[in-house]
């Protein structure tokens, strides 16, 4: 695995990968079992496998359009339910992928703001965030149980005159 290997996005079909989806959760949050996807929830997520490393499937990101974020929100927001790259693949830039075309993806559906959130001591991912111009909006108190952990909320603005 290089950093500069290319990895696709293929959007997940519903409800046939919804198993995969609640399998690769576990693998990647499982240390949070009470935060884990429900196969609900996963039905209500706009989900894309991240595919690398020969072909594999070695993430996946969920996604939830035009949602009513606040009054500035036209047309909408695109919140980043989850990102996440099995502990393998970790460490090889395949977050930095994962992030460019996140962004990229809310550019070409006219999104002006993107808002993610991540437990307070994920470092590594608000850091990543930061890299691409997220800033911290808000910290929401016991946002995450087992253990108890504040939400960072963050958001990015783009400007979608240059897309």
């Amino acid at each position: 695995m290089t950093d500069d290997e290319s990895i696709e996005f293929k959007k997940a079909v519903l409800p046939g990968d919804i198993e995969a989806l609640c399998e690769f959760d576990r693998r990647i949050f499982g240390a949070y079992s009470d935060d884990l996807f429900t196969e609900e929830d996963w039905a209500e997520l706009e989900s894309y496998w991240v595919i690398g490393d020969g072909n594999k499937i070695i993430g996946c990101i969920a996604l939830k359009r035009d949602v009513d974020y606040d009054e500035e929100s036209r047309p909408g927001c695109l919140y980043i339910e989850s990102t996440g790259i099995l502990p393998e693949y970790q460490g090889h830039g395949f977050g930095n992928k994962a992030k460019t075309w996140q962004i990229e993806f809310a550019k070409e559906h006219g999104y002006e703001i993107i808002v993610t959130n991540m437990r307070q001591s994920n470092g590594r991912s608000m850091e990543l965030n930061k890299k691409f111009g997220f800033q911290a909006r808000e910290i929401v108190p016991h946002y995450y149980s087992e253990p108890d952990e504040p939400a960072v909320v963050m958001e990015l603005r783009l400007d979608v005159t240059q897309s």
